[in-house]
């Protein structure tokens, strides 16, 4: 898929949205297999960081939101962008990952 993206794309600009599985280890393995993809100044976003207590599902397990902040500090060129959540309600706090550039 990663590969055919690649070549669909080209040059292009890129963001990625990630909502499929939301486990920790899926999330974790879907931001390994994508972030590469997003260019400079376009953004990965991980849906439903809000589960498993953040602040909804408290029982959820481990998922998006501890995906996220395991992987961010291997990863400085995406930051969090809180510009996004500007609503009074986001499901996915933490989740709109900005590529410097």
């Amino acid at each position: 898929i990663v590969r055919k993206v690649r070549q669909i794309v080209g040059d292009g600009k890129v963001m990625v949205i990630l909502d499929s599985d939301h486990s920790k280890a899926h999330v974790l393995a879907e931001l390994e297999t994508f972030a590469p993809l997003v260019t400079p100044g376009s953004y990965l976003v991980v849906q439903d960081t809000a589960v498993n207590g953040h602040p909804i599902l408290p029982d959820y397990g481990p998922g998006p939101m501890e995906a996220v902040r395991e992987f961010l500090p291997q990863h400085p060129e995406l930051t969090i962008d809180r510009s996004r959540e500007r609503l009074l309600h986001t499901l996915h706090p933490e989740g709109y990952l900005r590529k410097a550039g």
